[in-house]
């Protein structure tokens, strides 16, 4: 049994998280990305990959994510989040694409074939999670 301990002194130490700005592709912008890269590579696509922003960029300058044609060095499409929008462009031409509500939705706009390669049940916005009780050992100090 525990003795009731009156002068025990706690620390609580606080974990302030770090600012992040409206140009970071969110959580959901990463579920997006994981679900199209089969379609993605369907087109022709062979790697999605997110830039992050590095400790010396601007403070306005978040991550972004370029889709690189299959044995091309250089992105073909760019993708980035400012506030509520997601921005595409064109790496080779250096021209906007335009302004998207999500990046399923740029995705469909710069890649039309994969549009077509999805079940048509999908739905891209939902998260199946499974909590599996687990059970740990636990050795005697």
């Amino acid at each position: 049994m525990e003795a009731y301990q009156p002068q025990v002194a706690s620390v609580v130490v606080a974990f302030v998280p770090r600012p992040r700005g409206a140009a970071y592709l969110t959580p959901l912008d990463r579920i997006d990305i994981s679900l199209w890269r089969e379609q993605a590579r369907f087109a022709g696509y062979d790697r999605m990959v997110i830039h992050d922003r590095e400790p010396f960029d601007s403070p306005d300058v978040g991550d972004f994510l370029c889709v690189y044609r299959a044995g091309e060095c250089w992105g073909r499409w760019g993708f980035a989040r400012r506030c509520d929008r997601i921005l595409a462009w064109c790496c080779i031409t250096g021209g906007d694409i335009g302004e998207f509500s999500s990046l399923a939705h740029a995705f469909e706009s710069v890649l039309p074939a994969t549009k077509m390669a999805l079940p048509p049940t999908a739905d891209t916005h939902k998260v199946v999670t499974t909590f599996v009780p687990r059970r740990c050992r636990v050795s005697a100090a």
